[in-house]
């Protein structure tokens, strides 16, 4: 299975081009401050301290704590886009066999520090900070990518807007396994009967659901016995 990077870096971050070493050195740090201290605690004068080298030298990169958490969510964010491609890409496995490999590889990486650390400190920030909500919804709106092209290969029945809700609701269902399976959470050692769950479950959803599925509770009347698996 793929290792995720910490971080992935594009030139053009934080005026890489002047400092690449000093800006990955910066990011790496600020990781290590969220992941270990909390956001809180993420600001200059402390990602300064943990780089030994003067606030003046991170503003020189950063004017604001905002574009240096910025920069830093997107080089979260890349570090799976290129393995995301690399899945999605393969020719020789069939998109129900890469839609798998994709839930997988999302269950595995929730058992690292990283994951188990970051995202449920941004999901809990996203309800009170506007700045931190806009960063989220953009990180997994990236992230879902990869889902909106195998999900149309798997059910061409759905329309666009349907397929993206799938997507969204796959996406939701993994990573609401963080607060329980996630690093030294009390079912992380169960993880691997958990992917066996979720790819039966969840490619057997993509697969099957149907339009009438989805809008079926628009229907203020609804209910159990109008299902077309309910006993008549």
């Amino acid at each position: 299975m793929f290792e995720v990077p910490r971080l992935k870096l594009r030139p053009g971050t934080g005026n890489y081009s002047k400092g690449q070493a000093r800006v990955v050195e910066i990011l790496e740090a600020a990781l290590d401050v969220l992941l270990d201290e909390g956001y809180q605690a993420l600001t200059m004068r402390r990602i300064a301290k943990a780089c030994g080298i003067t606030v003046g030298n991170v503003t020189y990169y950063y004017k604001s704590k905002d574009d240096l958490v910025r920069d830093l969510l997107t080089g979260v964010l890349e570090s799976y886009m290129d393995i995301f491609d690399h899945i999605a890409s393969d020719t020789t496995k069939t998109a129900e066999e890469k839609f798998v490999t994709v839930i997988r590889l999302l269950l595995e990486d929730i058992t690292s520090k990283k994951t188990t650390h970051l995202f449920p400190q941004l999901w809990a920030l996203s309800n009170h900070d506007p700045f931190i909500a806009e960063c989220v919804d953009e990180m997994y709106t990236g992230a879902r990518a990869v889902l909106n092209r195998m999900i149309p290969e798997i059910n061409p029945n759905l329309s666009e807007e349907e397929q993206k809700l799938v997507a969204l609701f796959v996406s939701a269902s993994i990573e609401g396994m963080t607060v329980f399976a996630g690093y030294n959470k009390p079912w992380r050692p169960h993880m691997q009967q958990i992917e066996g769950i979720a790819a039966k479950s969840l490619l057997d959803c993509v697969k099957n659901i149907t339009s009438e599925d989805i809008n079926r509770f628009r229907d203020k009347d609804f209910s159990l016995d109008d299902s077309p698996s309910a006993p008549k």
